[in-house]
């Protein structure tokens, strides 16, 4: 076997052992997503004195870093292989996330805007090597998995992800609780950043080992043609128009949902409560629907499923809004069952549209440019976000007996910018298998 580094041919019998290899490393990342982002993240930030313009503020920043996808795409094209790029950036972006937590632990005494400070710069930098990693990853991705397989297999891949996610998260939520008193003690955090950042290492070493096809030669093209031949395509332009406005309502209501969950609606004193409706439904969601929802992005189409399962993630904010600390759980629990479903299959079809428009060789250009227009929307999106929230941050309503704030202002109207920006999806083109 050649070193890690190397290219290779890729058999046609290797295929079921590099496809199970995906599944076990797509479980260790998104188990070092979930340990070191999310409502562990938050009690921690707000621990240290992240305030909720700060949060908008990493929130908006970290989406805009995205654009180094575009930077990315072009070395992707110009190097004899993807995997030295990805692991580096990969590696660099979980052990700078890691010395975040640590930074801002360390500096917490000293002052809240030194802390707070070194917390938001060090994950700003995370997420600029994560950028870099995705491109090279996808394109990887696209070169490994057949165009007819694509859709069943990313949908096994998230049903077995979900499984084994389930079977992890849980009881780290009751150890939180057990261990913290009910989020009291930042000690069971760290544990819990110690044990995701590990995991998270370890997926990248494994990840490695799975053979990379040798690059398709192609011209290398300057890096403006390149990027003008994905904005100027015809087929593609009306994907990155929905895909930024769909992402600046997503971001305006959502990007700070967790705040509202874990401050208002209590669950920093339930942290098994909170990785029960915030995680293990949206996984419970995802085991149950994956598999059929990829078979039904192969059978029926991407347009078709990107408006059934965008329709499903557009209502999610309203649950939001009819939650109060009495029904919480419940209340969640629904609606990220129903956004699960929803976002699973929106992003299955969202997917095989971007790695099977065109070939391998344009996957890392297209990717970029996709996720650079969705992450400038998104970022615009959680900075008037956060912007609306500090300004209404003492305002309150009555209506019809509910107290109304300014989260429930943002969760309205990002529902009502979801709903509107779904009828760009019809001028999608369908893509051919």
């Amino acid at each position: 076997m050649p070193p890690a580094g190397r290219t290779r041919v890729v058999f046609p019998w290797e295929l079921p052992t590099i496809m199970r290899k995906h599944i076990v490393t797509g479980a260790m990342g998104t188990v070092y997503v979930f340990l070191l982002a999310g409502m562990y993240l938050v009690a921690f930030g707000n621990h240290i004195g992240m305030d909720y313009w700060r949060w908008g503020v990493l929130s908006g920043v970290t989406s805009f870093t995205l654009v180094l996808q575009l930077v990315s795409a072009l070395l992707v094209r110009r190097l004899a292989n993807r995997k030295p790029l990805w692991f580096a950036a990969a590696m660099a972006a979980r052990l700078l996330r890691g010395a975040a937590i640590v930074a801002a632990f360390l500096l917490v005494d000293v002052s809240t805007s030194a802390s707070s400070g070194a917390f938001i710069l060090l994950l700003i930098l995370s997420s600029c090597f994560d950028a870099i990693a995705a491109p090279p990853w996808l394109s990887w991705l696209a070169a490994l998995i057949p165009r007819d397989q694509h859709g069943a297999f990313m949908g096994r891949r998230s049903a077995w992800i979900a499984v084994a996610n389930a079977s992890v998260l849980v009881p780290i939520g009751w150890a939180v609780d057990r261990f913290g008193q009910h989020g009291a003690a930042v000690a069971p955090l760290l544990a819990v950043f110690a044990f995701g950042l590990v995991v998270g290492v370890l997926d990248l070493v494994i990840h490695r080992t799975i053979p990379e096809p040798p690059m398709v030669p192609t011209q290398p093209r300057p890096f403006r043609e390149a990027l003008m031949t994905a904005l100027k395509d015809a087929e593609f332009r009306p994907w990155l128009q929905f895909n930024g406005i769909w992402t600046f309502g997503m971001n305006f209501g959502g990007a700070l949902a967790t705040i509202y969950f874990v401050e208002d609606l209590g669950i920093r004193h339930n942290f098994l409560g909170g990785a029960l409706v915030l995680i293990l439904v949206p996984v419970a969601a995802t085991a149950l629907s994956a598999r059929r929802l990829g078979r039904a992005v192969d059978r029926y189409g991407v347009r078709r499923m990107l408006l059934y399962g965008h329709w499903l993630w557009a209502v999610l904010p309203l649950f939001w809004v009819f939650a109060t600390p009495a029904n919480a759980l419940w209340m969640l629990a629904l609606g990220a069952f129903v956004g699960g479903v929803g976002s699973e299959g929106a992003l299955l079809a969202a997917n095989k549209l971007i790695l099977r428009l065109r070939p391998a060789e344009d996957v890392p250009m297209y990717a970029a440019v996709s996720t650079c227009i969705g992450s400038l929307a998104g970022g615009l999106g959680s900075l008037t976000g956060g912007l609306v929230l500090h300004a209404l941050r003492d305002a309150t309503w009555s209506v019809a007996g509910l107290t109304v704030g300014g989260f429930h202002v943002l969760f309205l109207a990002s529902f009502v910018l979801r709903s509107t920006s779904i009828v760009l999806i019809r001028r999608i083109p369908e893509v051919a298998d």
